[in-house]
């Protein structure tokens, strides 16, 4: 029930545009989750569009996103089948919805003050 209830003033908000978008994660590093929950991933969002995807393991993986209308994809080198995602501001979170999911699920993006550990990666 909570969800449907934050669901419901994110509708009524414009997704951020891949601008917005790009300004609130370059650079940045961010546990991602469902909202409640506790995260079970790390992100960081570096120039040129592109991320690594960690689970959390020491384990990451490269990826890339691209604007396609108003939603934000990403493709990785684990997974090239494109996820879409509409983006919402939320303080200093930024709010998520996956695009072609009924789930009704909402993710949160909260910005961290750690380094992403990369095993296979030398990070």
């Amino acid at each position: 029930m909570f969800l449907s209830i934050l669901a419901t003033p994110l509708v009524a908000q414009s997704p951020l545009t891949p601008s917005e978008f790009e300004a609130r994660v370059l650079g940045e590093t961010f546990d991602f989750g469902y909202v409640g929950s506790a995260p079970y991933g790390i992100e960081r969002y570096l120039p040129d569009n592109k991320v690594i995807w960690s689970w959390g393991d020491g384990q990451c993986e490269a990826g890339k996103w691209y604007a396609e209308g108003p939603s934000i994809c990403f493709v990785y080198d684990f997974d090239p089948d494109p996820h879409c995602w509409l983006y919402f501001a939320e303080g200093a979170n930024t709010l998520a919805i996956l695009q072609d999911d009924d789930s009704g699920g909402i993710y949160q993006l909260s910005p961290i003050n750690r380094e992403l550990v990369c095993d296979n990666f030398g990070m």
